[in-house]
């Protein structure tokens, strides 16, 4: 066989192929799991999976639960997208049973009658004082106004000056 010179060797690799058809297979992502994470990442979704033994969702005429769901949070330009898969039974509002975590622990009101007090040590206080250059009494009544929040109290304080 005979040696083409360099010249016309590259013209033959040159030379235009004919395109071949693909072939896309139904009902699957042309991305792998990892690459539609990292593309949701870089348009600013994040994705979280929430635990959860039931979600209850309440109508005006009848309640849907959802045991055992599977929870997806999107979040997306300060928003949260909640996607919830699962089996919904409708129920009557009444018929709805809070679930009981452990047996033997009382129940001392409802979360809206219990209200949580946020602890305030002296730290936090002298801290806040000495950050926003005011007083022990205005950094304690800042920390207690922003239910204990020092870098809250801080900049409160700091933006009335």
């Amino acid at each position: 066989m005979v040696k083409l010179p360099k010249e016309m060797q590259k013209k033959e690799k040159a030379r235009p192929r004919r395109p071949q058809k693909v072939v896309k297979r139904e009902g699957t992502s042309q991305f792998s799991s990892r690459q539609m994470r990292r593309k949701m990442k870089q348009q600013g979704i994040d994705l979280e999976q929430i635990e959860a033994e039931r979600v209850i969702i309440e109508q005006p005429h009848q309640t849907l639960v959802i045991e055992e769901p599977e929870i997806v949070l999107m979040k997306q330009g300060g928003q949260e997208i909640y996607q919830i898969i699962g089996n919904a039974e409708p129920m009557e509002p009444e018929q709805v049973i809070p679930l009981q975590k452990e047996e033997g622990l009382e129940s001392k009101g409802s979360p809206e009658e219990t209200e949580l007090k946020p602890t305030i040590t002296e730290e936090d206080i002298m801290l806040v004082a000495a950050q926003s250059k005011v007083d022990k009494k205005e950094a304690e009544a800042a920390l207690i106004e922003t239910n204990g929040d020092i870098a809250k109290a801080i900049l409160l304080l700091k933006n009335r000056i």
